[in-house]
C-alpha cells in the first residue's frame, strides 16, 4: 500500500469515528449506578451545575482551550467524566497522545476501571463519591 492510500484509509476512518458522527455519547450502566446517573442528567443545567460545583470560575476552560477540558488547576489540565461521555474521552485522550501533559480525569468509583484501562498512565484519576456529587447538585 502507498504512503498516499495509507493517508487516504486513515482519512476516511477518521471520518467514520464515532465521536466525529456524535459529539456527545454517554455510556450509563444498566444498574443503580446508572438509574442515579439518569437522575442527575435530567435536573436543569446539569452540566454546568456538576462543573460549578468541582471547580472555582477561575479554574473552568469554558471551552477555550486547544484541547477538549473543563479545568486548568496548577499546571493540570482535567475532565469531569462525571458524565460519562465517551466521545469527549476519546477527544481528551487524543490530544494527551498528541501533545502529553499532566492531566486528571474526574470520574465515580465504578467508572475508573474503564477510564485506567483507556487512558493508561496518560493520566490521573481523581474519584468522587457518587453521594458527595448528588448533594452538591440538590443544594
Amino acid at each position: 500500500m502507498s504512503e498516499q492510500d495509507k493517508q487516504s484509509d486513515k482519512s476516511r476512518k477518521s471520518e467514520l469515528r464515532f465521536d466525529r458522527i456524535f459529539p456527545s455519547i454517554h455510556f450509563i450502566p444498566l444498574d443503580n449506578n446508572g438509574a442515579r446517573l439518569l437522575k442527575i442528567f435530567v435536573l436543569p443545567d446539569c452540566n454546568e451545575r456538576l462543573l460549578n460545583a468541582l471547580f472555582e470560575n477561575s479554574q473552568r476552560s469554558y471551552n477555550k482551550g486547544a484541547m477538549e477540558y473543563d479545568a486548568f488547576v496548577g499546571n493540570t489540565v482535567i475532565l469531569s467524566h462525571l458524565d460519562g461521555d465517551i466521545a469527549r474521552l476519546i477527544r481528551f485522550r487524543d490530544a494527551l497522545f498528541a501533545q502529553p501533559r499532566p492531566a486528571d480525569v474526574v470520574c465515580f468509583p465504578w467508572q475508573t476501571g474503564y477510564i485506567r484501562a483507556y487512558l493508561g498512565e496518560h493520566a490521573g484519576i481523581l474519584e468522587l463519591d457518587m453521594d458527595a456529587v448528588e448533594a452538591a447538585l440538590h443544594n
